[in-house]
C-alpha cells in the first residue's frame, strides 16, 4: 500500500550559522475550524515531504503556517485519490493559482450582508467544499478550475443526496440557488465580471422563474378550519387575512406593535424573544412600514383578555396560536 502521510519541515538557521530541517508538529485548531490559536500563528520556510515512486519528494510552502497545514492536508487527499485510481489535480503544481479552500476562506471572511445572506453562503460553500473533497468524480483544487458540469454535478448531487434540511435532499430550487452563491464565489475571488462565471443565472431560468403550485382548501377543509377558529384565534386569522402582513412580521407582533389612537401597526426592527433567548427581527429589505387596521376595536377587546403585559399575538417562539388550534382539530 502506498504511503499517503505529508509531513511538515521547516528549514531554518542555527546559531553556528548552518541551515538545517526540522519536523513540524501540527498544532491544535480552534474549534469549529477556526483557524490556528495566536501562539502557533508565525511565517517560515515550511517544506511538504512524502514519499512518491519509492522516492523522497520536496515541495515548498513559505509563508504562513496555517497555509504549510492546508497545503499538507490538499496533498494527502491527492495521494489518497491517485491511490484509488482517481484523475484529480496536483494540488503542489502551480501554487501561485487560488485554490478552492483557500477562496471560501477569503471569500466568507468579508462577506457582509443583511438576515440570511451570511449564514446562507456559508452552507452552501461549506458543502460545495466538503462534496468537491469527497464525492465529486472529478475533484478539483483550484478555483479557475471549476466549470459548468462541475457546478451542475453539485446541483444533481444535491438534488439527490445532498444534505438538506432535516437530512434531506434539496429540492431543486434551493440547489439552484447554492450554486449560484458557488459561482458568486467564485466570480468575486477571481474577479470575473457579471455572466463570466462558470454558469449564469440564465442556466438555471426554468428554475427560478417557475411559478409556485398554489393549493387551496376543499370546502371540507375549510369548514373544518373555521370551525377551529374562534375568538383571538379567528382574530388572528382575520388579521393575517386583511392586514397583508408577512407570516414573520405577525409571528412577531406584540401589543407595543400597535397604536390605539390612529389605528396603526408599526413594522420595526426590534429585539423578540426566541424560546429561552433575545435576538433581533428585522423585516425583509424595504419592509418597515405602518400597516392601518380597521377593527382596532377587537384587537383591544383580545388585548384585554390577555394575561401578560407585553403579549404576542401570535407566540413569537413557537408555532402560531392558530397552528396550535388547527393542529388538534
Amino acid at each position: 500500500m502506498p504511503n499517503l502521510k505529508v509531513s511538515i519541515i521547516e528549514k531554518v538557521k542555527l546559531a553556528s550559522g548552518k541551515w538545517t530541517n526540522l519536523p513540524v508538529k501540527i498544532p491544535k485548531s480552534k474549534p469549529n475550524g477556526k483557524g490556528l490559536y495566536l501562539k502557533d500563528s508565525r511565517d517560515g520556510n515550511f517544506y511538504l515531504l512524502w514519499r512518491e515512486g519509492g522516492q523522497r519528494r520536496y515541495h515548498p510552502v513559505r509563508g504562513a503556517l496555517k497555509d504549510a497545514i492546508k497545503s499538507k492536508e490538499q496533498k494527502e487527499l491527492y495521494l489518497a485519490s491517485i491511490a484509488k485510481g482517481l484523475h484529480v489535480e496536483d494540488p503542489s503544481v502551480g501554487n501561485n493559482r487560488l485554490t478552492i479552500a483557500a477562496g471560501i476562506d477569503e471569500y466568507l471572511s468579508v462577506l457582509t450582508g443583511r438576515g440570511n445572506t451570511v449564514p446562507l453562503h456559508t452552507f452552501a460553500l461549506r458543502q460545495f467544499q466538503e462534496w468537491n473533497a469527497k464525492h465529486a468524480r472529478h475533484k478539483k483544487v483550484y478555483l479557475d478550475a471549476i466549470d459548468r458540469q462541475h457546478i451542475r454535478a453539485f446541483k444533481k448531487w444535491a438534488m439527490e443526496q445532498g444534505d438538506g434540511k432535516n437530512g434531506q435532499p434539496n429540492d431543486e430550487v434551493t440547489a439552484v440557488w447554492k450554486c449560484m452563491r458557488v459561482n458568486k464565489a467564485i466570480r468575486t475571488m477571481l474577479g470575473l465580471a457579471a455572466g463570466q462565471g462558470p454558469v449564469k443565472k440564465s442556466d438555471f431560468a426554468e428554475v427560478l422563474n417557475r411559478k409556485p403550485t398554489v393549493v387551496t382548501y376543499t370546502k371540507d377543509e375549510r369548514d373544518r378550519f373555521l370551525t377551529c377558529c374562534k375568538g383571538g384565534a379567528f382574530l388572528i386569522w382575520s388579521l393575517f387575512l386583511k392586514s397583508g402582513l408577512r407570516h414573520k412580521e405577525l409571528s412577531h407582533l406584540e401589543w407595543t406593535d400597535i397604536d390605539w389612537v390612529t389605528h396603526v401597526i408599526h413594522i420595526r426592527v426590534k429585539i423578540v424573544k426566541d424560546w429561552d433567548k433575545q435576538v433581533e427581527f428585522r423585516p425583509k429589505k424595504h419592509s418597515i412600514r405602518d400597516v392601518a387596521i380597521r377593527y382596532v376595536q377587537a384587537v383591544g377587546e383580545q388585548k384585554k383578555q390577555a394575561q401578560r403585559s407585553v403579549v404576542s399575538l401570535l407566540a413569537p417562539n413557537g408555532p402560531t396560536m392558530l397552528e396550535l388550534r388547527t393542529a388538534n382539530c
